[in-house]
This record gives structure tokens, sequence and C-alpha cells, in this order.
């Protein structure tokens, strides 16, 4: 019996292996995009930011070429040969073989901290340059969930203009109401269908646009995923604005302050003209001798040829301060606006939401009642649908605007970027 079951459970087992597989097993279902996935893609493979990483590699190449030091020099002098006399051989001539080198007082150090100052504003420029990726992609994230919404709102007044162009062929057939009623109807339902239409093409490109940001030509992707209507809860503007000095906005102007230090010092360094010491040994043919030699030469500061690239470095970091001053009063006022569109867009998603909503839909059946019965014309019913439907639409655009809003505040404040849409 054993043996029976066991040879039943292999014959089987051949039968699904040879058999061709189902379609549904074999066309993969794309999988639902979150946001984080989405941002983690933006921010391993998007092409600009893949470019920028070169500029990176770049910047410890010129660490590295500003600690290179200064190669020494080695001459070779020949005097008193091919004279005239005594002197026409070489049998009187002096041969000097010397090694040179520069004395740069400390200028190699101060290139060195000018460098390592570049490759900590690249740094800071990598995460202003992250966060505004992670932004955008953020935004494009929202524009798909929004349209998604759309689809799904279309969806329902689809089947709205349906039983709508139901209940009017009832009335016709019944001689209740004219034959234009049912071909109005009718051409509600169709225009619906196109608006429907149009939302899935535009829905297409948003996910196209989106996918470019992690260089992809395909979407290999599923729905969106996100609650577009879940209202995350208002934090006061204090809240916000304590987290403002987190911009990585200041912490570029903090590395780009001491570039310019660092480049100010070196500039003050080379005010101090690098002097050329030499040391060998000479030859002297006549009687055999050799002789030590001993250099220095030492340029003469006739006129400070630094002065101009000293005020310029002095100028540029005193600029960086007026930079910073400048930037927090601008990002005060922007996290100001921000706040107040966010506030409105929070009333705004209440009271439709808590209020006119749910009293236009007791309307809209209200309507169709009255419909029915023959005491409201088909003009009133549909005049009422079609405010619901704006109304929704209405709600929809507020809870994106809130997200939207949560968005640009969270780029403003340095925060991890979510807008409400994922946990």
């Amino acid at each position: 019996m054993v043996v029976s079951l066991a040879r039943s459970a292999c014959v089987c087992a051949c039968i699904l292996l040879s058999s061709p597989a189902s379609p549904a097993m074999a066309a993969e279902t794309p999988v639902p995009l979150t946001l984080q996935d989405a941002i983690v893609r933006s921010l391993e493979h998007n092409p600009d930011f893949a470019a920028f990483a070169f500029e990176l590699e770049a910047q410890l190449g010129r660490v590295r070429q500003a600690g290179a030091r200064v190669s020494p020099e080695v001459n070779l002098l020949v005097e008193n040969a091919l004279g005239s006399g005594p002197r026409s051989g070489v049998d009187a001539a002096e041969t000097t073989l010397s090694l040179g080198f520069l004395i740069e007082h400390g200028e190699r150090g101060r290139r060195l901290d000018a460098a390592r100052a570049g490759g900590q504003w690249l740094d800071s420029e990598a995460a202003v340059r992250r966060l505004d990726l992670a932004a955008e992609t953020t935004r494009r994230y929202l524009a798909v969930l929004i349209l998604q919404g759309e689809l799904a709102e279309l969806d329902n007044a689809t089947a709205l203009a349906s039983e709508t162009l139901t209940a009017v062929q009832a009335r016709v057939r019944a001689a209740k109401a004219p034959q234009a009623e049912e071909a109005r109807a009718y051409v509600q339902t169709a225009r619906v269908r196109l608006q429907k239409e149009d939302a899935e093409h535009e829905l297409a490109a948003a996910n196209q646009k989106l996918a470019a940001l992690w260089g992809s030509a395909d979407i290999d992707f599923g729905p969106a995923q996100g609650a577009l209507h879940a209202m995350p809860p208002l934090e006061s503007f204090p809240a916000w604005r304590e987290r403002l000095d987190r911009n990585p906005e200041f912490e570029r102007l903090v590395s780009e302050k001491r570039l310019r230090e660092a480049e100010l010092n070196l500039a003050e360094t080379r005010r101090r003209l690098p002097w050329h010491v030499t040391a060998g040994v000479r030859r002297f043919e006549d009687g055999n001798d050799h002789a030590l030699v001993l250099g220095i030469s030492v340029p003469l500061p006739v006129r400070d040829q630094t002065e101009g690239a000293i005020a310029t470095a002095r100028a540029n970091s005193s600029q960086v301060d007026a930079q910073r001053i400048a930037l927090r009063a601008r990002l005060d006022a922007e996290l100001f606006a921000l706040y107040q569109e966010l506030r409105h867009s929070y009333t705004q998603v209440g009271t439709l939401r808590d209020e006119v909503i749910p009293r236009m839909e007791t309307a809209v059946e209200q309507s169709r009642y009255a419909y029915e019965r023959g005491r409201y014309s088909y003009i009133e019913w549909v005049a009422a649908q079609r405010e619901l439907l704006e109304l929704r639409r209405e709600l929809l655009q507020a809870s994106a605007n809130v997200h939207r809003y949560r968005i640009e505040l969270e780029r403003l404040t340095g925060a991890a970027l979510r807008g409400g849409l994922s946990p």
C-alpha cells in the first residue's frame, strides 16, 4: 500500500513537471512599490548622483596631489673648460655636482588643509543632493498616488453614471421621462469613461517619470502603496522650527567656511616666498682636488604678490557668514508660509470629510428618490451628482496637499522624508 501511494505521488509529480505552466504562474505579478523602496532605488541608481560620485573621487586625487612634496633638483655645472690659453681643454676645469631643495615654509600643510576642506564641502554637497533626490522621489511618488486616487474616484463616477443611466432608461420605458434624458445620461456615462482613460494615460506617464529617477526605462513595479487619506498628526510650528538647523544647507555653509578659511591661510602662507637650498661637491681637475659647495637662494619681496589673493580669500570667508544669515532668514520665511498652507489643508480636509461630503451624499440620495418619483428633474439629480464628485476631488486634492506640504517641510528641516505616506 505504501509503495502504491509513493508510486502514485511520483506519477503526479511527473505530470505536473511535464505540463506547461499556467498563465497565472508564468506571468509574474509586479510587486507593489513603497515609498521607502522608491527612495532606496533612486539613491542607489540615480544617473545624476552616480556622475557626482566621480567628483568625490576626483577630490580624493586633489588631496593626494596637494600632499605631494616638491622633488629635489640635481644640478651639474662645468666651469673654466674649453676656453683659451691654459684653459683651452678640460685640465683646469671645475665640475660641481649639487642637489637642490625647495623650502616651502609650511605651504604643503596649508595645501593639504585646503584640499581636505574641499573634500568636506563635497561631502556636505552630497548630503544636500541626497536629500534633494529623496524629496523629488517623494514628490513623484505622491503624484502617482494622486492619480491612483483619481482613478478610484472615476471608477465610482463610472458606477454612478451607469446606475443613473439604468434609472433613466426605466423611466423612459415607463413613459415617465422624455427620450432626450436617456441620451443625455448615455453621454454623461461616455464622458466619464473618457476621463478615466485620460487618467490612466497620465498615471502611466507618472510611473515612467518615477522610474526614470533610478535610470529605468521600464515600469517594473506594481501600484504605489500609501494611505493618501490618512492624516498624520499636525505638529506645532515651534516643533518644526526647532528642527530647521538640521537643514543640510547649513552644514554645507559650515564646510564652505572651513574651505574659505583654509584658502585664506594658504594665501597668507604664500607671502613668504620659498627658499632654494643647494648642497654639493666641486672637483678641480688641475689639482685633482675636491671641495664642498653650499648655497641658498632667497627671493627678495620687492612687492607683495599675494595681496590680491589674500583679499579675495578674506572676502570669500566673510561672504559665507553673510550667506548663513540670509539662508536662515529665507528658510524661516519659507517654513512659516509652508506651515500656514499645511494648517489650511488640514482644515480643508476635516471640513470636506466630516461636514460637507456626508451632507452632499445624503442630498444625492434624496435627489435620486425624488427623481424616481417624478418630483425632481434629471438636471437636478445630475447636478447633485456632479457636485458630489467635485467635492470628492477637492477632498483628494486637499489630502494630497497635506502630504505635499509635509514633504517640503521635511525637506527644509532635513527630516526623514515620508510626507505621512509611510510609517
